[in-house]
């Protein structure tokens, strides 16, 4: 949905428009870029925080150097602010971690990419001092405020949040968290009383032996504006009388349900389903395919159920920053807007703050004509697959 190394293009193509008459260079400002997603399930939280900058050189070139992103270390606080209704519940003043596995792109595809694979993130996981506590756990009740400040002139003293607390931010952004809580499945439906029973059989080949589309039906969540619906198969394969557990997920609709509906639903192509399948996994004549996760294996969710876990339904969703952000950067507008806008929720920045989340149904499984489909069905007999 997003990576952290996000090309700032939109960006580049902004400083690169500005009239010759002008020196870019003679007059420097910082302008901070600020990248962060809060998900309630993940922790520690990252943020990839760096500066934009102009040169001399090629922004192509001054983008593969560090000193040319980074903030000075020791004049910046980060702090993250968590909000109750108007109230502040909790501050926390984030410490830097490095990574290592940036990976820095391919240089020839016109796309800026940064500096790696050492990066200096902002992490959750490092906080120098915090109010009350120094475990940040993201609630989807509350509001979240991230807040970048510069160290005063003539200040000696460790930047603190009460030392600092006066000081007027140079960059901030604020989101609210997705409750995922307020999702429910309706169709599988994991609320029902028969559940986990028949509510997870897959039915994707009707008594005929003809295709049979599949609804997937759910209750929104709180704060979710765009929705990825992805699917996992689980299958099982033999070579030379070693068993391996494996899977192949892919995502099968991006969608925005409307907003002033509570419920939604979307159809499932049951060929579509098969035809992945055929075309993920490659032909192996040494190979015995098993569908399914066996009943009873420590990776089985429902074990005893006399039913394998053959497939996984996942909604991965993207708050509504999020979601304009990758609106507006998505490659297929670009003939739709010539001059296209350079989204950003940071006051006084550039980049996103926003939120996103994931819920799973795990442990479907295919019925028999399905599964026997499966194995002698056009899109996937060659895959050497066993009903057992």
């Amino acid at each position: 949905m997003l990576r952290y190394a996000i090309a700032l293009v939109a960006l580049l193509t902004f400083f690169s428009s500005c009239s010759t008459d002008f020196d870019l260079t003679g007059a420097y400002k910082e302008v901070p870029l600020v990248y962060g997603l809060l998900d309630p399930h993940e922790s520690p939280q990252y943020f990839r925080i760096q500066k934009a900058f102009l040169g001399t050189q090629s922004a192509f070139v001054m983008a593969l150097e560090p000193d040319s992103s980074y903030f000075k270390y020791s004049d910046l606080f980060v702090e993250l602010v968590e909000y109750n209704g108007n109230s502040i519940s909790n501050r926390w003043h984030l410490d830097t971690v490095m990574i290592a596995t940036k990976d820095t792109g391919d240089p020839n595809d016109e796309v800026v990419d940064f500096f790696g694979p050492v990066q200096r993130l902002y992490s959750t996981s490092k906080v120098i001092d915090a109010s009350g506590t120094s475990t940040v756990t993201v609630h989807a009740d509350r509001d979240y405020e991230i807040r970048l400040k510069k160290r005063p002139n003539g200040m000696t003293a460790a930047m603190t949040v009460a030392n600092m607390d006066t000081v007027t931010p140079i960059a901030d952004s604020r989101t609210s968290i997705i409750n995922d809580a307020s999702f429910t499945w309706n169709n599988p439906n994991e609320n029902s009383p028969a559940f986990p029973g028949t509510t997870r059989k897959l039915d994707l080949i009707n008594t005929s032996g003809e295709y049979k589309d599949y609804t997937v039906r759910f209750n929104k969540a709180e704060r979710a504006v765009q929705y990825e619906f992805w699917m996992r198969f689980h299958y099982r394969e033999v070579i030379g009388g070693v068993s391996t557990n494996k899977s192949i997920e892919w995502r099968v609709s991006t969608f925005e349900p409307d907003a002033t509906s509570a419920s939604w639903q979307l159809q499932l192509t049951a060929s579509s389903v098969y035809n992945k399948i055929g075309t993920a996994i490659d032909v192996n004549p040494d190979a015995t395919r098993y569908i399914g996760i066996p009943d009873g294996d420590p990776e089985d969710p429902f074990p005893g159920d006399n039913h394998t876990h053959d497939f996984d339904f996942f909604f991965r969703m993207a708050g509504d920053e999020l979601f304009q952000y990758i609106d507006i950067n998505n490659p297929t507008n670009t003939g739709v807007l010539t001059d296209k806008p350079v989204y950003t929720n940071i006051n006084n920045g550039l980049g996103v703050f926003s939120t996103r989340t994931k819920v799973e149904f795990d442990g479907l499984y295919l019925s028999e004509t399905a599964a026997d489909f499966l194995v002698s069905g056009d899109l996937t007999k060659n895959l050497g697959f066993i009903n057992d």
